[in-house]
């Protein structure tokens, strides 16, 4: 095991919303991004690290520290992309900072992802990121001069998404549960022609009239209940919620996915902005009690 570590925690997606730098178009989608080093040693450590966000990640400040070397984050600054350096990302770094022994220390900040790279050091000018391609952050750790660690890990970034949440996550054969499922659009674009298709697993009804929003086709095929929603449009930064309910059948058991897929038209590109996830509940058989009754015989009385 190294002595010294560094990881970077970023979410899986980054759905665009880090407003237009230098306006008064704010940010509308804010993630937390984190970097952290542990000590595994029984000794204190003398480090210095360097993590590189993604082209198009924009530095919203809002930086703290968890863990015990309480100063940490006296040593620690942020490079937003400038001129001077000819640095088109964001830098966070930290010289000369002092590890205690078997410690784990957390730096959290705020990001958000831009409509366009950064070229030239300006953000948002390059050209528009594309939905679904890769944002690749960097890491590395220098323990007393010399790299003792280093870490990469990529997130996606997305045009519009898709968030599915359900009331439950365990149920009995014949219970009712409910789902909810948010499109979202980033903040740069109109999106059209938005859509959701919802296919339930043999063991899931959906039940009729449940739903916030009438569907336009609901059929069955290989056993799976599929439906499909027409949405139309929806603004930049604009959320649809879509609610609706499904019974488990009474023969049902195992595991149960409603799988999820969503598509649009974005305004600006006429391109396609596909989305896709799901939501899997485990189907719990109820144990039947059986009570014996006695029952109790009278000797017949004689007349």
């Amino acid at each position: 095991m190294k002595e010294c570590t560094i990881y970077i925690d970023v979410p899986e997606k980054f759905l665009k919303g880090a407003g237009i730098p230098n306006s008064r178009f704010i940010p509308s989608y804010i993630y937390q991004i984190k970097i952290i080093l542990k000590n595994n040693s029984s000794q204190k450590k003398q480090c210095s690290f360097s993590a590189t966000m993604g082209n198009g990640i924009r530095y919203l400040e809002n930086i703290k520290h968890e863990g015990p070397d309480i100063n940490l984050l006296d040593t620690v600054s942020a490079v937003e992309p400038c001129k001077e350096l000819a640095n088109d990302n964001v830098i966070i770094f930290g010289n000369n900072l002092t590890l205690s022994p078997n410690s784990t220390n957390t730096i959290i900040f705020d990001g958000a992802l831009c409509d366009k790279y950064t070229i030239n050091s300006i953000e948002n000018s390059g050209d528009k990121i594309p939905h679904r391609s890769k944002i690749n952050f960097y890491a590395h750790l220098l323990d007393e001069d010399k790299i003792d660690d280093s870490y990469f890990i990529s997130s996606t970034a997305m045009d519009s998404d898709m968030i599915v949440k359900c009331d439950d996550e365990k149920l009995n054969a014949g219970d009712i549960t409910k789902y909810y499922i948010d499109i979202c659009t980033g903040q740069y674009d109109l999106a059209r022609k938005v859509y959701l298709r919802s296919i339930l697993d043999a063991g899931l009804e959906y039940i009729g009239d449940s739903c916030n929003l009438e569907p336009r086709n609901i059929y069955e095929f290989n056993g799976k209940t599929i439906i499909k929603w027409d949405i139309g449009s929806l603004q930049p930064s604009e959320i649809k919620r879509i609610g609706y309910k499904v019974k488990v059948k009474n023969d049902a058991k195992g595991k149960l996915t409603n799988k999820l897929n969503s598509n649009c038209i974005n305004n600006s590109t006429y391109t396609q902005c596909p989305v896709s996830c799901k939501y899997t509940i485990e189907v719990c058989w109820k144990k039947i009690r059986r009570r014996s009754i006695k029952i109790k015989i009278s000797s017949p009385v004689l007349l």
